[in-house]
């Protein structure tokens, strides 16, 4: 079952911050703002997604989470995005 959750980071290291937003890029997650990332995932995907914490982010400097959210009913509570910015995977083509 899919969920739908925000990842957000503060990453020092240039070359580990780059290396982070490919990894949730390959995962399908969708970079809303620099260091944002909006998506869909399996739980399976989420723990992945903290294993990258520990393998990307430094403990003494790096910040980063993972929220549940809601993007896509509740449009009220954005400015600049629409429907077609959050949609679910059922809705992706497959190429």
């Amino acid at each position: 079952m899919y969920s739908q959750i925000i990842v957000s980071y503060d990453i020092s290291d240039t070359k580990k911050r780059n290396k982070f937003f490919d990894e949730l890029k390959d995962l399908g997650l969708i970079s809303i703002q620099k260091s944002v990332f909006w998506g869909y995932v399996l739980g399976s995907e989420k723990r992945i997604i903290k294993e990258l914490f520990k393998t990307y982010c430094d403990k003494d400097t790096d910040k980063a989470f993972i929220s549940n959210a809601s993007l896509d009913k509740d449009l009220k509570n954005c400015f600049g995005y629409d429907a077609d910015d959050f949609k679910h995977p059922e809705n992706f083509e497959i190429i």
